[in-house]
């Protein structure tokens, strides 16, 4: 396949799933598109890798209420290129998160452009016509595919020459440190907030479990995760458990069992 075609479809695959995000059904991760270009470059570790620091920077940076930010999902796909090409995960991340940053700026414009369709879906309404303002509504998700399709074609065709952006940010010591510190404080931010989302009263034991067996132990992240689904599930066993017995013995007393109807 030739390099034009490949960055065509991958740049037209991106911008779909944009769309679809914006319409709602949200398949936009940089986890997923990691793993998907780690699939492409033939490095599944790598992939999930760059997916998965990039998706904690995105949590970190995350805007809650806001409209635009960095876009780690597609910095997430040219980390990966990056990291295969260069044989270095740090240089990809690099990479990947300056073209975040950058991809903000495409946001922006893609998201302002909108303005032209919502005036004209206005117009459509106000003269009653509802084919026509279907029309405008359609074509306004033209600029959130352009915003992802241009800048992914045209990186994708260039890909090979992504030192280029790595010689701009070693000109630029005060963007390397800048970018270094970024790169190293999100994803502290991203685990502070999803510890703030979790009953750490209830089970820090857990978490402390998970911490040893990572720290000091060595279990990688895989095995992290089966072993939080298997005391998920023994928890849920016994608290099924537990419930099954108080309504055996409220039946045997004759009474009605807690949180079933009882007072």
């Amino acid at each position: 396949m030739s390099t034009v075609l490949f960055a065509f479809l991958l740049a037209a695959v991106t911008g779909i799933i944009f769309v679809f995000v914006a319409l709602g059904v949200n398949y936009w991760a940089p986890l997923m598109l990691g793993f998907l270009a780690g699939i492409i470059v033939g490095d599944i570790n790598i992939g999930l890798q760059v997916g998965a620091t990039c998706a904690l920077m995105a949590l970190g940076f995350y805007t809650y209420g806001g409209a635009t930010m960095p876009d780690y999902n597609i910095g997430a796909i040219f980390g990966v290129f990056v990291a295969k090409q260069s044989g270095d995960i740090s240089q990809g991340l690099v990479v990947a998160a300056a073209l975040a940053l950058l991809m903000a700026l495409f946001d922006i414009l893609g998201r302002g452009a909108t303005t032209v369709f919502q005036h004209g879906g206005d117009r459509a309404l106000a003269r009653k016509s509802l084919s026509s303002f279907e029309r405008w509504h359609m074509a306004g998700t033209i600029p959130w595919f352009l915003g992802r399709f241009v800048p992914v074609f045209i990186g994708m065709i260039f890909i090979d020459r992504y030192q280029v952006v790595a010689d701009a940010v070693e000109r630029f010591v005060w963007l390397k440190n800048g970018l270094g510190v970024v790169g190293s404080a999100l994803p502290a931010v991203g685990f502070a907030l999803l510890l703030s989302y979790m009953d750490l009263k209830n089970y820090w034991p857990y978490m402390l479990v998970g911490y040893v067996l990572f720290a000091y132990m060595g279990v990688p992240t895989v095995g992290l995760a089966i072993i939080g689904v298997a005391a998920a599930g023994l928890y849920m066993k016994d608290k099924q458990d537990k419930l099954i017995r108080a309504e055996e013995a409220a039946a045997n007393s004759g009474a009605a069992p807690a949180g079933r109807g009882g007072k």
